[in-house]
């Protein structure tokens, strides 16, 4: 039997999507963009980094903890990264591995100003406004 005729024969193995494909393709389907949904898995690539690659099914509340703390002391702009990082962790953990962690812990900036953008965008003032208090 030649080779070809085996590689004709022999049924395809059809592989699972990856974990960041995964979130991806969640995220597309959830309506962003695929700029959005692309961060997202940036995110959740970053988280898994963080950890020495360890899966996240293996990794609960403390290790996003630990993650998140991360983030608001090294990041240039941690308001932002914050947000975006527990949007994409609670969309991985939610909507593709199907567990709830309940509330991600949400860790105070490190500067007095990083503080109180966090506390206008949790009330939910405008960008605009934002930027005058801070100045």
């Amino acid at each position: 039997m030649s080779a070809i005729t085996l590689l004709k024969s022999t049924p395809a193995i059809i592989q699972p999507p990856r974990l960041l494909d995964q979130v991806r393709d969640t995220a597309r389907h959830q309506g962003h963009s695929e700029p959005a949904a692309s961060a997202r898995a940036d995110w959740c690539e970053r988280f898994i980094r963080f950890h020495g690659k360890r899966h996240p099914r293996a990794m609960g509340v403390g290790e996003v903890g630990q993650f998140l703390d991360h983030l608001a002391q090294t990041e240039r702009d941690p308001v932002c990264a914050l947000a975006a990082s527990r949007d994409a962790i609670a969309l991985l953990y939610r909507d593709v591995l199907h567990i709830e962690l309940g509330d991600l812990p949400l860790p105070r900036p490190p500067r007095l100003l990083d503080q109180v953008r966090q506390v206008l965008r949790v009330r939910h003032y405008a960008l605009r406004t934002e930027e005058c208090y801070v100045q």
